[in-house]
């Protein structure tokens, strides 16, 4: 039997290939599984990379004005995840990295397609996201230096000049929740919080111990006691019944708007922030409204995208524990290979060195 910390989508990915080679699983989730990743856009981008280089030598700056005009905030600090992305920025990732980042993407869309070629439950579409409220030109010449040469141009959107990435996709983060939970029926899902990751115990709150042939931990921030530098940003999700033609970010709003069947999903917000005060989720709307005009809200939910300090995640085997996590923007892009592989090295077999937790201690 193989357990898997986190329920949140790299952890049900994690349990569905687990499944699918025939392992027992128990997930161990201490809310509903997938809640905590729901609040997502559900914009996959699966040969950008440029939204996650939160160590370009550019990025602070760019942050510290999000916190001047009220649109980001700082609440929870981690010097141990400070003074390592202190060590990392500035720098560029090697060859090998741009090229794993390059094989999650490829594994990611090819099993998404095939998930909705069997039956598309959940609003996956492949057609272009829009930024708006950037420099289109210059936009436009950095893609040209990408590694992961995305298909971008020059369009419209909201009656304003935008970039047009043509690589993406969507989907209802809510819907899929629901498919992958109906592809997991079976495996048993434990609702407690984890105390303590033991080898191959996982100690629970209140009492109680479950024993496993393996563990994998694909609980977001929670793998920093692990050691895995990793930090928290919230961010807000809307259903809604705003209006929109197309799939776009305002990137000088921090809003993106990606319109569904059933509702409009309004995404914002990268607060570094593992708190449970929610009082920027009104800003979201506010912004969001500045640009769509007056809706209603469905619902809200919200979301800690577990962030390394160079962007990229980490799938490594710490002592016998797996551990998943680090994905910060792009959970959701990559969910499907960061799954893939946590479940390999579950089952013994062998991960991607670009990957490990290595390279935070070089």
């Amino acid at each position: 039997m193989i357990i898997v910390v986190g329920g949140g989508i790299v952890g049900l990915f994690t349990a569905f290939f687990l499944k699918k080679e025939g392992a027992d699983v128990v997930i161990i989730e201490q809310g509903r599984p997938g809640d905590w990743s729901r609040a997502a856009a559900g914009i996959l981008e699966f040969t950008r990379f440029v939204i996650n280089r939160i160590n370009v030598r550019a990025y602070p700056r760019r942050y510290i004005s999000m916190m001047l005009r009220g649109d980001a905030r700082v609440k929870t600090w981690d010097w141990g995840w400070i003074s390592t992305y202190l060590r990392v920025w500035g720098k560029e990732p090697s060859q090998e990295m741009w090229e794993a980042v390059r094989a999650l993407g490829d594994f990611s869309r090819r099993q998404y397609r095939a998930l909705a070629e069997e039956r598309n439950d959940f609003d996956y579409a492949e057609e272009p996201l829009y930024e708006i409220g950037i420099d289109v030109g210059k936009a436009l010449e950095e893609a040209k230096r990408d590694p992961l040469s995305p298909k971008v141009e020059a369009g419209t959107c909201c009656g304003r000049e935008a970039l047009a990435y043509l690589d993406a996709a969507k989907l209802s983060t809510d819907a899929f929740i629901e498919r992958m939970l109906k592809e997991l029926e079976g495996v048993e899902v434990v609702n407690k919080r984890v105390e303590e990751v033991a080898g191959r115990e996982v100690w629970l709150e209140g009492g109680g111990v479950i024993h496993g042939d393996g563990v994998v931990v694909a609980a977001g921030y929670w793998a920093r006691r692990l050691g895995i530098p990793v930090a928290p940003f919230k961010g807000y999700g809307f259903r809604t019944n705003a209006k929109a033609d197309k799939m776009f970010v305002e990137m000088a709003k921090g809003v993106a708007v990606v319109p569904l069947s059933k509702w409009t999903k309004v995404t914002g917000r990268f607060d570094l922030d593992g708190t449970s005060d929610h009082g920027p989720s009104q800003r979201v709307l506010q912004r969001a409204r500045e640009v769509l005009g007056d809706f209603n809200v469905i619902d809200m939910a919200v979301g800690y995208r577990p962030c390394t300090p160079d962007g990229f995640p980490v799938v490594d085997r710490i002592g016998s524990v797996v551990v998943v996590t680090g994905a910060c923007r792009l959970g959701w892009t990559y969910g499907p290979a960061l799954g893939k592989l946590a479940a390999d090295l579950a089952l013994g077999r062998r991960g991607v060195d670009a990957l490990s937790a290595s390279r935070f201690r070089r």
